[in-house]
């Protein structure tokens, strides 16, 4: 087979080749940083992060194995050149060395936009997202904007067990509006502060991945005649857990219900009961 090249088509090659590699490189070592430094949490579920894992290290062996190739491959055209400017000094003519061709019918011009989508998880990356404040969207600003006053006193109704899912929908029916007001309950999330008084916790609930994640909010609230708050620069974004007291508010202009946490601090049982630093869970997520 024939080769016939110009040196402007092999360097174009060659330049896409370089930028493959190191895209893929790069790529590759996303995939693993994810991993390692468990940013993966906030992306997917905990089912994929070995595939991740796999694939990142798969990639940066094929981008070694490929450098080492185009690495070879340059160093036989050196050879091949030089064997060319050989018999040329010779004086002799030579039929074309057809063992060291090859005939492509496709063009090897520089093509950077090719580069563009695949760059686009690495620049992601290097810009730190998604990160911690991935999980704060509008539906927590529309809960901060409402107008709620904790009541003086929530009558305790006994304990319950309930998670993120059930307490949020515990405010759909009269009759699970009955049932758990009052009810004491503790729930486990990350600190989100609204102020001294007010914040939410925030945990996510996911079939896949986090296209598929669906927010789910808990409005808690200190008792206003309280004399202790909740210091935010000291739960900021940490992963608490919470003891209180379930109310529901009437949403204004709907028939809606908003479904809180009261937290009533006493001398026996202060802030620092109610709402205790824990560490961070293996996965953000609920299943």
């Amino acid at each position: 087979m024939t080769h016939d090249h110009s040196h402007g088509d092999r360097n174009a090659y060659y330049l896409n080749q370089l930028f493959t590699i190191a895209v893929c490189g790069a790529l590759g070592g996303v995939a693993v940083m994810l991993w390692w430094s468990g940013t993966i949490r906030l992306m997917l579920h905990p089912k994929f992060f070995l595939w991740v894992l796999l694939g990142g290290i798969a990639l940066l062996v094929l981008v070694v194995l490929r450098a080492v190739a185009v690495w070879r491959s340059i160093d036989e055209l050196a050879a091949v050149s030089d064997h060319v400017h050989d018999h040329e000094d010779c004086g002799h003519e030579h039929e074309p060395c057809h063992h060291h061709a090859h005939e492509h019918g496709h063009e090897h011009g520089w093509q950077p936009w090719r580069y563009v989508v695949l760059l686009l998880p690495v620049v992601l990356y290097l810009l730190n997202l998604p990160n911690q404040g991935f999980s704060a969207d509008a539906g927590g600003s529309e809960l901060n904007r409402l107008s709620l006053s904790a009541p003086e006193s929530v009558r305790a109704t006994g304990q319950a067990s309930v998670g993120f899912v059930e307490l949020q929908q515990a405010s759909l029916t009269p009759e699970s509006r009955d049932y758990y007001e009052g009810k004491t309950v503790t729930l486990t999330g990350q600190y989100l502060a609204y102020s001294p008084k007010r914040f939410t916790l925030r945990r996510y609930k996911i079939a896949c991945c986090a296209a598929d994640a669906v927010k789910l909010d808990a409005v808690i609230m200190v008792d206003d005649k309280a004399a202790e708050k909740v210091d935010p620069d000291t739960y900021r974004d940490k992963w608490v857990e919470v003891t209180g007291r379930i109310h529901f508010f009437p949403k204004p202009g709907s028939n809606e219900f908003i479904t809180a946490l009261i937290l009533y601090p006493t001398k026996d049982e202060p802030i620092s009961q109610l709402v205790k630093i824990i560490p961070p869970p293996a996965t953000p997520w609920l299943n």
